[in-house]
Formats: C-alpha cells, structure tokens, sequence
C-alpha cells in the first residue's frame, strides 16, 4: 500500500508530508482547494508526462516521494528484478522530480529509471479512477480489455496475437509474390527474347581483350612482319648481333678466372642483355599470325560491336554479360514457376488463418465465460448500490469482416445496461446518466479489484451527481473495498467522508504575497466539524454537527 507521500514545490503546495494508512481514506476540502494537485502528484509517481507548470511559482525545482509498504510476493518486484534493480525488505521509494528547464527524473530505491519502466512499475502499484472513469466504462474499445484483465487470459491473448501476426505476414509474402508474378508476366516475352539473344550471342569473359588485340594484329600484319624479319635478320645473321654478343661473352670468360668485380659485373650484364633479346624477339614472335589463319578483320569488327551493342541495352559490361544472362534466365525461372510458388503462398495463408481463429475461437469461448461471471458478480453489486432495478450485460459478437480482425481477435465485446424494468439494455454510455455511470464503475471495479494486484485504488469524485441515500450506499461500497484494498477517495459527499477510517482535510490559505495547500489528517472533533461543513455548507450550525454525528455514530456502531 502506499504509506507515505511527500510533496514539495508542485503548484500550491509548498512542503508536504502525508502518512497514510490502509483501509478507506477521505479526501475532503472546499471546491477550489487543490485537492485535484494531489492527483496531479500521484500522475508524476505514474510516470505521466512532467509539465513544468506544476512547479511552484518562484521555484526552480518541484519533487514528489511516494513510499510504499508491499508484501514479499508483490508483482512490482518481480518488475524490479527484470530491469536488475534491488529491493530489500518491503519498501520501495519512487522519487520523481522535475525542474523549470524540463528536464525530469524518476528514481526507484535512489536508482535512476526511464518513463516506461516507472510506468510498468506503477502500474501495479496505484490505480486512479476520475469521475465517469471515461477512459474506461465510457469507451467501448476497452470494454474487451476489462474482460481480458478479470480473466487473466495473458496466454491465450499472446497467442491470438502471434497467430495474427504470422498470418499477416503470409499475406504480405502472397500479395509481393502476385505484384511480382503479374510484374514478370508483363516482361515474359521480353525475358524470352533477351535469355535467347545472350545465349546465342555467348559472350565470354575476357573476350572483348582479346578480339581488340587480334583485331590490331590484323590490322597492322604486314608491318609487324616486316618489322620481325628485319630484326630476326639484324639478331641472326652471320656475325649478327646473336653472334657477336656470343663473342664478347667468350673473351670475357677468358679472362673471368682473374677475380675482379668489373670483370663479373660485365658478364652480368652481357646475360642479362642476352636475356632481354631474346625476350624481345619472343614478343615480336607473338605478334606474328598463323600464315593459315583466314580470319577477316570485318568479322571481329562485327563480334566487337554486337558484344557493346547487347552491353549497352543491359547497361553493363561485355564481361557482365555472362552473369547478366544467368540472372535474366532465373527471372524467367521465377515466371515459369510463378503458379506454383504462389499456390504454396496460398495454401501457407490458408492454414495461418485457420491457425489464427482457432486460438482466437478458443479465446472467444473463454471470454463468454468471464462474460457471464463478470455479469453475475456485477449484478450482484448493484442492490448494494442502490441499482437494484438495474440490469447489467456483457454483449459479445464475433466479427465477420476479416479486415476487421485484430491482435485481440474475432471479438467485439460492449457494456450494456438497462435501468428500468422491461427495458432492452443499451451501451452504458447511452443510457446511464452521472451518478448511474458512477456507481455501475464502481460495481465493475469493485469486481475487478478482486483479481488484481493492485492494492491501492484512487477515486476522484466517484460520487458526482448523487446524494442521500444513494451517496450513503457507495460510501458503504467503498468502506467495504477497503477492508481488503487501500482506498483514497476524493469525495464532496459528507456520507462518503463518514465512512472513511481516516480523513483528511485539503486547505487553502491565501496572503497579500502568496497562495499555498495543505493538508490535515482530522482527529475526531475536526472531522466532525468538516462534514458538519459539507452538510451546512460555509455557516456550520448545530443541527449540521448533529447530523454529523449522526453520520459518523452510524459507522461506528
């Protein structure tokens, strides 16, 4: 439960300490007070978005405490623990501040924390519920998360979401599979023509070089030649250069045995001389055409320009070419198995819907059943409440449309009810009027709180739009939550306030320079005094207090 909250420097208040116990506790004060800045507080504690207008004015800096006293097996550790944050004992501190640069900070246990993760813990900590719960009861999309919640269908809800998902993704593969099968059918007959020219055309890596080369080699054949004969002449002739680097080899030899370096350097360099003639000659050789080779310069000419012709229209390189072809002949690979690829995507979205509505047929099935439980136990609330004539119903309807399913399943689930006998019951939001729609939230919270881990429960005028008898009757359905939950309720009903086990008074004071809130835990005569005041009104009489006492005496005994 949440035993402490402190309050420094957020809107009026200035410093405050507030020690709270368990059991039903009333928040009391005159319209205008600042009793909804508590609220605003707790929303910080919540991890709600920081407005640095709720900073007091003149300070830079505003913080709230909220300290809380948990058994050992309280899911909010369990929380702690996934995000390695310690937890001794039952204690556990959230801190949130924030300053006038809008820079926030949230801390648990003095360990600093994100939003979401401030968020999840909260969540299981406190739970606010403001007048009509308009977030809740009055929405119908949430209508089906409240019967999730009191089922505790967590497993079931996860599955259905995952046979959802899975099914969704089948459908994206058909639908890129068709848009790419009818995109492949429209360039069937330009893959065909394209695969066929690249195969009969048959490039070959490294072709282009080498038709460039013997193409020149063609061109320039008989000056190559006649340049090879007058150089074989000059290298081979009798006392040619061959034969003459021969004789300077052997006078050299003669007279290699004398030791000197000048003399090894030069028949070093003589060989190695020897050595590029004959390399130089081999390479002339090369150039030189099979005498029986006919080919005709205009056939390479015409090789050469249907390789860069083809290059171009594929915009690539004659080396490409190859892998072009091979790429094209998967494409119409892909057409050619286009019917059966798609018959496979098919039947694969055939079976993740028949998947996806038998987890959420499955689902559906125990939703009715919580249905029905959460129907009867509501209903029984109602008597209590003042609501005894009233008729409250869970409809449930599958959803037809498959566009219309969703993560939660094949399920459309409303809040009905029907205030006067023979009356076909309505959405909630229709029908109830203020303090109708009050009380029947209590009854479903009062119904809820049973299965949650929640143990600290917040509501903000609850009690809007009753009074007498029928303000009486959800005080004493407050009292009665209480025994089992901490109860903070912020109340303008004087029977509501009877039935707190404490109250506390919201004050605001005012001087020539400032405005400030407070609060006060009333002892008995003060809280006499306070509902005499919300009896009377501004002037208390005698005949409030003793209606006050009356009130108060009631609970007593």
């Amino acid at each position: 439960m949440l035993s402490a909250l402190t309050i420094k420097n957020i809107v009026l208040i200035e410093s405050l300490n507030l020690t709270l116990k368990s059991g039903l506790t009333a928040l009391t004060g005159e319209t205008g007070a600042g009793k909804s800045i508590l609220l605003d507080a707790l929303g910080l504690i919540l991890g709600k978005r920081a407005d640095t207008g709720l900073i007091r004015q003149g300070q830079d800096k505003g913080q709230v405490i909220a300290e809380f006293d948990l058994p050992r097996n309280h899911a909010a550790f369990q929380v702690l623990k996934n995000f390695d944050i310690e937890a001794d004992d039952q204690d556990l501190v959230i801190r949130r501040t924030l300053d006038t640069n809008g820079k926030s900070k949230a801390y648990v246990n003095d360990t600093p924390v994100s939003l979401s993760l401030l968020k999840d813990l909260s969540a299981s900590l406190i739970e606010i519920h403001g007048q009509f719960d308009t977030s809740g009861l009055m929405d119908p999309k949430t209508h089906i998360d409240l019967i999730d919640q009191y089922g505790g269908f967590s497993d079931d809800i996860n599955a259905v979401k995952n046979a959802y998902k899975d099914l969704n993704t089948a459908k994206k593969d058909l639908s890129e599979a068709v848009q790419k099968s009818e995109k492949a059918r429209t360039q069937e007959d330009y893959l065909r023509y394209a695969v066929k020219e690249l195969e009969d055309l048959s490039p070959q890596i490294g072709e282009e070089d080498e038709l460039s080369q013997k193409r020149q080699s063609l061109i320039h054949r008989e000056k190559i030649a006649d340049a090879y004969n007058t150089v074989t002449n000059i290298l081979d002739q009798d006392n040619g250069i061959s034969d003459q680097m021969q004789s300077l080899q052997a006078a050299l030899d003669k007279i290699s045995n004398l030791g000197s370096n000048a003399i090894e350097n030069a028949v070093a360099a003589l060989s190695r001389a020897q050595i590029e003639i004959e390399e130089a000659k081999g390479q002339l050789a090369d150039l030189i055409l099979d005498e029986d080779d006919t080919t005709d310069p205009n056939e390479i000419e015409e090789r050469l320009f249907a390789l860069k012709d083809c290059a171009r229209k594929h915009n690539c390189t004659i080396d490409d070419l190859p892998e072009k072809c091979e790429q094209l002949k998967s494409e119409l690979g892909l057409v050619d198995d286009l019917e059966t690829n798609l018959n496979a995507l098919e039947l694969k979205v055939q079976e993740a819907k028949e998947t996806f509505l038998k987890r959420a047929k499955q689902l559906s099935e125990k939703r009715r059943s919580a249905a029905d439980k959460i129907e009867r136990e509501v209903m029984a609330e109602l008597p209590d409440l003042k609501l005894e004539k009233a008729k409250f119903c869970v409809k449930l309807s599958h959803i037809e449309s498959e566009q219309e399913w969703s993560p939660k399943g094949i399920d459309r689930i409303e809040f009905e009810i029907a205030t006067n006998p023979g009356s076909a019951p309505g959405p909630i939001q229709k029908i109830a009027s203020g303090g109708e729609l009050s009380r029947f939230m209590l009854a479903l919270k009062v119904v809820l709180a049973k299965i949650s881990t929640v143990q600290t429960l917040i509501f903000d005028e609850v009690d809007s739009g009753i009074g007498g008898a029928t303000a009486d009757a959800v005080g004493h359905r407050l009292q009665k939550l209480g025994m089992d939950h901490q109860i903070l309720v912020v109340t303008h009903s004087p029977q509501v306030a009877a039935k707190g086990a404490q109250q506390m008074q919201v004050l605001k004071t005012s001087s020539d320079t400032t405005t400030m809130t407070d609060v006060i835990s009333l002892d008995d005569q003060a809280r006499l005094e306070e509902i005499a005041r919300m009896l009377s009104g501004a002037s208390v009489t005698e005949e409030a207090r003793a209606a006050a006492a009356k009130l108060i005496q009631s609970i007593a005994a």
